[in-house]
Protein backbone atom coordinates (compact mmCIF):
# COMPACT_ATOMS: atom_id res chain seq x y z
CA UNK A 1 0.00 0.00 0.00
CA UNK A 2 1.40 3.59 -0.52
CA UNK A 3 0.03 6.44 1.08
CA UNK A 4 0.50 9.75 -0.52
CA UNK A 5 -1.49 11.82 2.66
CA UNK A 6 -3.23 11.02 5.33
CA UNK A 7 -5.71 8.52 6.05
CA UNK A 8 -9.31 9.54 5.43
CA UNK A 9 -9.97 9.04 8.62
CA UNK A 10 -7.57 12.05 9.57
CA UNK A 11 -9.97 14.73 8.45
CA UNK A 12 -9.48 18.39 9.46
CA UNK A 13 -12.54 20.76 9.81
CA UNK A 14 -11.92 21.71 6.16
CA UNK A 15 -13.59 18.97 4.75
CA UNK A 16 -17.20 18.40 4.80
CA UNK A 17 -17.23 14.88 2.36
CA UNK A 18 -14.28 12.53 1.59
CA UNK A 19 -14.72 10.75 -2.30
CA UNK A 20 -12.96 7.48 -2.86
CA UNK A 21 -12.26 7.48 -6.38
CA UNK A 22 -11.86 4.17 -7.77
CA UNK A 23 -10.13 2.18 -10.38
CA UNK A 24 -9.28 -1.28 -11.13
CA UNK A 25 -6.79 -2.19 -13.59
CA UNK A 26 -5.21 -5.09 -15.12
CA UNK A 27 -1.94 -5.18 -17.85
CA UNK A 28 -2.77 -1.71 -19.35
CA UNK A 29 -0.18 0.02 -17.50
CA UNK A 30 -0.13 2.82 -20.57
CA UNK A 31 -3.59 3.62 -20.36
CA UNK A 32 -3.66 3.40 -16.21
CA UNK A 33 -1.32 6.47 -16.33
CA UNK A 34 -3.71 8.23 -19.02
CA UNK A 35 -6.46 8.03 -16.89
CA UNK A 36 -4.40 8.99 -13.15
CA UNK A 37 -3.27 12.52 -15.39
CA UNK A 38 -6.70 13.38 -16.23
CA UNK A 39 -7.81 12.39 -12.30
CA UNK A 40 -4.55 14.98 -11.38
CA UNK A 41 -6.37 17.65 -13.70
CA UNK A 42 -9.85 17.46 -11.98
CA UNK A 43 -11.43 20.71 -10.33
CA UNK A 44 -11.85 19.14 -7.11
CA UNK A 45 -15.06 20.86 -5.53
CA UNK A 46 -14.93 23.00 -2.29
CA UNK A 47 -15.18 21.03 1.15
CA UNK A 48 -14.00 17.43 -0.61
CA UNK A 49 -11.36 15.34 0.36
CA UNK A 50 -10.43 12.73 -2.03
CA UNK A 51 -9.40 9.52 -1.62
CA UNK A 52 -7.54 7.46 -4.48
CA UNK A 53 -7.92 3.78 -4.48
CA UNK A 54 -6.34 1.83 -7.06
CA UNK A 55 -6.86 -1.63 -6.93
CA UNK A 56 -4.39 -3.85 -9.41
CA UNK A 57 -6.55 -7.11 -10.21
CA UNK A 58 -2.80 -9.40 -9.88
CA UNK A 59 -1.02 -11.22 -7.06
CA UNK A 60 2.68 -9.81 -8.13
CA UNK A 61 2.84 -5.64 -8.14
CA UNK A 62 3.50 -4.04 -11.70
CA UNK A 63 2.48 -0.25 -11.03
CA UNK A 64 4.10 0.62 -8.04
CA UNK A 65 6.58 3.01 -10.22
CA UNK A 66 3.22 4.61 -12.04
CA UNK A 67 1.68 4.87 -8.55
CA UNK A 68 4.82 6.64 -6.94
CA UNK A 69 4.62 9.27 -9.75
CA UNK A 70 0.73 9.80 -9.12
CA UNK A 71 1.52 10.25 -5.94
CA UNK A 72 3.94 12.92 -5.71
CA UNK A 73 1.71 14.71 -7.79
CA UNK A 74 -1.06 15.07 -5.52
CA UNK A 75 0.61 15.39 -1.97
CA UNK A 76 -2.08 16.62 -0.89
CA UNK A 77 -4.79 13.29 -1.14
CA UNK A 78 -5.00 10.16 0.14
CA UNK A 79 -3.01 7.11 -3.03
CA UNK A 80 -3.82 3.93 -1.95
CA UNK A 81 -2.59 1.22 -3.75
CA UNK A 82 -3.94 -2.55 -3.14
CA UNK A 83 -3.65 -6.06 -5.06
CA UNK A 84 -6.37 -8.34 -5.69
CA UNK A 85 -5.10 -11.65 -6.60
CA UNK A 86 -8.25 -13.32 -7.37
CA UNK A 87 -9.11 -12.62 -10.50
CA UNK A 88 -12.54 -11.44 -11.81
CA UNK A 89 -13.40 -7.59 -12.08
CA UNK A 90 -16.66 -7.89 -9.51
CA UNK A 91 -14.17 -9.50 -7.02
CA UNK A 92 -12.03 -6.24 -7.54
CA UNK A 93 -14.77 -3.86 -7.58
CA UNK A 94 -15.63 -5.51 -4.19
CA UNK A 95 -12.06 -4.72 -2.94
CA UNK A 96 -12.15 -0.75 -3.75
CA UNK A 97 -15.92 -0.93 -1.93
CA UNK A 98 -14.84 -2.78 1.02
CA UNK A 99 -12.06 -0.31 1.33
CA UNK A 100 -14.13 2.94 0.87
CA UNK A 101 -16.17 1.64 3.62
CA UNK A 102 -13.88 0.75 6.17
CA UNK A 103 -11.74 4.10 5.17
CA UNK A 104 -15.21 5.95 6.44
CA UNK A 105 -15.77 7.97 2.84
CA UNK A 106 -18.70 9.36 1.94
CA UNK A 107 -19.00 8.88 -1.75
CA UNK A 108 -17.71 6.42 -4.15
CA UNK A 109 -16.56 6.75 -7.98
CA UNK A 110 -15.53 4.47 -10.41
CA UNK A 111 -13.74 4.94 -14.55
CA UNK A 112 -11.91 2.27 -15.98
CA UNK A 113 -8.65 2.04 -16.53
CA UNK A 114 -9.02 2.68 -20.34
CA UNK A 115 -10.69 5.94 -20.28
CA UNK A 116 -10.01 9.55 -19.10
CA UNK A 117 -11.94 12.03 -17.56
CA UNK A 118 -13.15 15.42 -17.98
CA UNK A 119 -11.48 17.96 -15.61
CA UNK A 120 -15.06 19.09 -14.31
CA UNK A 121 -16.40 15.35 -14.36
CA UNK A 122 -16.43 14.57 -10.85
CA UNK A 123 -17.91 17.95 -9.92
CA UNK A 124 -21.08 17.63 -12.08
CA UNK A 125 -21.05 14.20 -10.82
CA UNK A 126 -21.56 15.47 -7.92
CA UNK A 127 -23.83 18.48 -8.24
CA UNK A 128 -26.18 15.52 -9.94
CA UNK A 129 -25.75 13.50 -6.62
CA UNK A 130 -26.46 16.79 -4.40
CA UNK A 131 -29.10 18.29 -6.37
CA UNK A 132 -31.26 15.08 -6.22
CA UNK A 133 -30.33 13.09 -3.27
CA UNK A 134 -29.47 9.82 -5.40
CA UNK A 135 -28.03 7.08 -4.30
CA UNK A 136 -26.38 5.99 -7.88
CA UNK A 137 -24.99 7.94 -10.99
CA UNK A 138 -24.07 7.13 -14.09
CA UNK A 139 -23.15 9.79 -17.10
CA UNK A 140 -21.67 9.24 -20.85
CA UNK A 141 -18.36 7.37 -21.73
CA UNK A 142 -17.64 8.56 -25.58
CA UNK A 143 -15.66 7.34 -27.88
CA UNK A 144 -12.28 9.13 -27.67
CA UNK A 145 -11.24 10.48 -31.19
CA UNK A 146 -8.86 7.45 -33.65
CA UNK A 147 -4.87 8.85 -32.51
CA UNK A 148 -2.11 7.78 -35.44
CA UNK A 149 -2.31 5.60 -38.17
CA UNK A 150 -5.48 3.67 -39.07
CA UNK A 151 -6.97 1.80 -42.16
CA UNK A 152 -10.04 2.90 -43.69
CA UNK A 153 -11.80 -0.03 -42.30
CA UNK A 154 -10.90 0.69 -39.11
CA UNK A 155 -12.04 4.14 -39.08
CA UNK A 156 -15.41 2.43 -40.42
CA UNK A 157 -15.95 0.18 -37.73
CA UNK A 158 -14.90 3.48 -35.21
CA UNK A 159 -17.66 5.65 -36.78
CA UNK A 160 -19.95 3.05 -36.60
CA UNK A 161 -19.00 2.59 -32.92
CA UNK A 162 -19.33 6.69 -32.02
CA UNK A 163 -22.66 6.70 -34.02
CA UNK A 164 -24.41 3.52 -32.04
CA UNK A 165 -22.25 5.22 -28.62
CA UNK A 166 -23.92 8.63 -29.40
CA UNK A 167 -27.67 7.77 -30.19
CA UNK A 168 -27.84 6.14 -26.52
CA UNK A 169 -26.37 8.72 -24.82
CA UNK A 170 -29.35 10.98 -26.45
CA UNK A 171 -31.54 8.54 -25.58
CA UNK A 172 -30.04 8.92 -21.99
CA UNK A 173 -30.48 12.69 -22.25
CA UNK A 174 -33.92 12.46 -23.74
CA UNK A 175 -35.37 10.14 -20.54
CA UNK A 176 -33.55 12.87 -18.05
CA UNK A 177 -35.44 15.73 -19.75
CA UNK A 178 -38.74 13.99 -19.39
CA UNK A 179 -37.87 13.30 -16.07
CA UNK A 180 -37.15 10.01 -16.36
CA UNK A 181 -33.70 9.51 -15.36
CA UNK A 182 -33.83 6.66 -13.04
CA UNK A 183 -34.42 4.47 -15.92
CA UNK A 184 -31.18 4.58 -17.94
CA UNK A 185 -28.86 1.83 -16.98
CA UNK A 186 -25.77 3.35 -15.52
CA UNK A 187 -22.43 1.54 -15.79
CA UNK A 188 -19.23 1.91 -13.97
CA UNK A 189 -17.47 3.51 -16.96
CA UNK A 190 -18.57 6.44 -15.03
CA UNK A 191 -20.48 6.26 -12.05
CA UNK A 192 -20.88 7.85 -8.74
CA UNK A 193 -22.32 5.68 -5.80
CA UNK A 194 -23.64 6.88 -2.10
CA UNK A 195 -21.46 4.45 0.40
CA UNK A 196 -25.12 5.16 2.86
CA UNK A 197 -26.52 3.36 0.92
CA UNK A 198 -24.39 0.26 0.07
CA UNK A 199 -23.58 0.50 4.07
CA UNK A 200 -27.29 0.20 4.92
CA UNK A 201 -28.04 -2.34 2.14
CA UNK A 202 -24.67 -4.30 2.23
CA UNK A 203 -25.28 -4.29 -1.63
CA UNK A 204 -21.87 -5.99 -3.48
CA UNK A 205 -20.77 -6.68 -6.89
CA UNK A 206 -21.94 -10.16 -8.20
CA UNK A 207 -18.66 -12.12 -7.46
CA UNK A 208 -20.40 -15.40 -9.36
CA UNK A 209 -20.19 -13.36 -12.73
CA UNK A 210 -16.05 -14.02 -12.83
CA UNK A 211 -14.61 -12.84 -15.88
CA UNK A 212 -18.33 -12.52 -17.88
CA UNK A 213 -18.60 -8.53 -16.86
CA UNK A 214 -21.65 -7.48 -16.33
CA UNK A 215 -21.65 -6.77 -12.76
CA UNK A 216 -22.52 -3.46 -12.71
CA UNK A 217 -25.50 -3.48 -14.74
CA UNK A 218 -26.60 -6.20 -12.24
CA UNK A 219 -25.48 -3.90 -9.17
CA UNK A 220 -27.78 -1.23 -11.07
CA UNK A 221 -30.87 -3.83 -11.38
CA UNK A 222 -30.20 -4.91 -7.72
CA UNK A 223 -30.03 -1.40 -6.17
CA UNK A 224 -33.20 -0.18 -7.63
CA UNK A 225 -34.56 -3.10 -6.20
CA UNK A 226 -33.69 -2.38 -3.05
CA UNK A 227 -35.41 0.99 -3.52
CA UNK A 228 -32.13 2.89 -4.78
CA UNK A 229 -32.77 6.43 -6.46
CA UNK A 230 -30.43 6.38 -9.87
CA UNK A 231 -30.16 9.15 -12.08
CA UNK A 232 -28.02 10.13 -15.42
CA UNK A 233 -25.84 13.37 -15.08
CA UNK A 234 -25.39 14.25 -19.11
CA UNK A 235 -22.61 16.95 -17.92
CA UNK A 236 -20.24 14.60 -16.94
CA UNK A 237 -17.91 13.43 -19.86
CA UNK A 238 -15.51 10.21 -20.18
CA UNK A 239 -13.68 9.31 -23.08
CA UNK A 240 -13.05 5.83 -23.66
CA UNK A 241 -10.02 4.98 -25.82
CA UNK A 242 -11.01 2.06 -28.54
CA UNK A 243 -7.61 0.37 -28.95
CA UNK A 244 -6.75 -1.22 -32.96
CA UNK A 245 -8.33 -4.62 -31.41
CA UNK A 246 -11.38 -2.95 -30.97
CA UNK A 247 -11.78 -1.67 -33.93
CA UNK A 248 -12.92 -4.87 -35.79
CA UNK A 249 -16.32 -6.78 -36.17
CA UNK A 250 -15.38 -9.86 -34.50
CA UNK A 251 -14.79 -7.36 -31.56
CA UNK A 252 -18.32 -6.07 -31.45
CA UNK A 253 -20.19 -9.85 -32.14
CA UNK A 254 -17.36 -11.41 -29.31
CA UNK A 255 -18.62 -8.88 -26.94
CA UNK A 256 -22.38 -8.57 -27.92
CA UNK A 257 -22.40 -12.05 -27.58
CA UNK A 258 -20.10 -12.41 -23.86
CA UNK A 259 -22.68 -9.35 -22.64
CA UNK A 260 -25.43 -11.16 -23.18
CA UNK A 261 -24.50 -14.59 -22.24
CA UNK A 262 -24.10 -12.54 -18.49
CA UNK A 263 -27.23 -10.81 -18.37
CA UNK A 264 -29.38 -13.92 -19.54
CA UNK A 265 -27.26 -16.10 -16.81
CA UNK A 266 -27.85 -13.48 -13.86
CA UNK A 267 -31.77 -13.51 -14.77
CA UNK A 268 -31.86 -17.28 -15.45
CA UNK A 269 -30.46 -17.54 -12.11
CA UNK A 270 -33.13 -14.91 -10.62
CA UNK A 271 -36.64 -16.32 -13.02
CA UNK A 272 -36.32 -19.26 -15.15
CA UNK A 273 -39.23 -18.96 -16.48
CA UNK A 274 -39.92 -15.75 -17.17
CA UNK A 275 -36.56 -15.63 -19.10
CA UNK A 276 -37.99 -19.08 -20.78
CA UNK A 277 -41.04 -16.96 -21.84
CA UNK A 278 -39.66 -13.84 -23.01
CA UNK A 279 -36.78 -15.97 -25.04
CA UNK A 280 -38.84 -16.24 -28.49
CA UNK A 281 -39.89 -13.00 -28.98
CA UNK A 282 -36.36 -11.49 -27.88
CA UNK A 283 -34.62 -14.06 -30.58
CA UNK A 284 -37.18 -12.70 -33.23
CA UNK A 285 -36.77 -9.11 -32.32
CA UNK A 286 -32.85 -9.32 -32.77
CA UNK A 287 -33.63 -10.96 -36.03
CA UNK A 288 -35.54 -8.21 -37.55
CA UNK A 289 -32.74 -5.65 -36.03
CA UNK A 290 -30.42 -8.11 -37.75
CA UNK A 291 -32.30 -7.79 -41.37
CA UNK A 292 -32.76 -4.17 -41.00
CA UNK A 293 -29.08 -3.69 -40.27
CA UNK A 294 -27.68 -5.81 -43.19
CA UNK A 295 -30.30 -3.78 -45.80
CA UNK A 296 -28.77 -0.48 -44.62
CA UNK A 297 -25.40 -1.24 -44.82
CA UNK A 298 -24.83 0.63 -48.28
CA UNK A 299 -26.77 3.44 -46.72
CA UNK A 300 -25.08 4.02 -43.58
CA UNK A 301 -22.03 1.17 -43.84
CA UNK A 302 -20.61 1.52 -40.60
CA UNK A 303 -23.26 2.00 -37.98
CA UNK A 304 -25.22 -0.76 -39.73
CA UNK A 305 -22.09 -3.12 -39.84
CA UNK A 306 -21.63 -2.64 -36.23
CA UNK A 307 -25.60 -3.00 -35.57
CA UNK A 308 -25.83 -6.24 -37.56
CA UNK A 309 -22.78 -7.60 -35.45
CA UNK A 310 -23.98 -6.87 -32.19
CA UNK A 311 -27.28 -8.12 -32.81
CA UNK A 312 -25.87 -11.11 -34.59
CA UNK A 313 -23.42 -11.53 -31.30
CA UNK A 314 -26.84 -10.84 -28.99
CA UNK A 315 -28.75 -14.19 -30.70
CA UNK A 316 -25.38 -16.27 -30.04
CA UNK A 317 -25.37 -15.14 -26.54
CA UNK A 318 -28.86 -15.85 -25.87
CA UNK A 319 -28.64 -19.64 -27.50
CA UNK A 320 -25.15 -20.47 -26.26
CA UNK A 321 -26.89 -19.12 -22.43
CA UNK A 322 -29.21 -21.25 -22.24
CA UNK A 323 -27.10 -23.88 -23.31
CA UNK A 324 -24.94 -23.64 -20.24
CA UNK A 325 -22.23 -21.59 -21.41
CA UNK A 326 -20.29 -18.89 -19.59
CA UNK A 327 -18.69 -16.47 -20.62
CA UNK A 328 -14.57 -15.10 -20.47
CA UNK A 329 -14.51 -12.02 -21.91
CA UNK A 330 -11.81 -10.34 -20.17
CA UNK A 331 -9.84 -13.04 -19.11
CA UNK A 332 -8.06 -11.55 -22.19
CA UNK A 333 -6.55 -7.81 -21.59
CA UNK A 334 -7.60 -5.60 -24.61
CA UNK A 335 -4.86 -2.72 -24.88
CA UNK A 336 -1.94 -1.52 -23.43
Amino acid sequence: MIDAAPSPRTATRLFDRSICIGTITRGRPEMLKRLLQSYAAMVVPRGVRLHFVIVENSDVPTLRHIIDAFSRQLPQWHVQYELEPRLGIAVARNRVLDIALASGNQLLTFADDDEIVEPDWLAHLLAEHDTFGLDLVGSPVRRAPLEGHKSLWQKIVWNGLDQLNRHAEAKANGRRQKGRGDAVLISTGSWMGDLAFFRRTKLRFDETLALCGGEDGGLWGEAKRLGAKSGWCPSAIVYETVCPERLSLSYTYRRSRDGTISTLRTRLKANPKRVAWRVPGSVVGRLLSLTTSVILIPVSPGRSLVRAAWYLGSIAGILQALMGRQSAHYLQVVGA
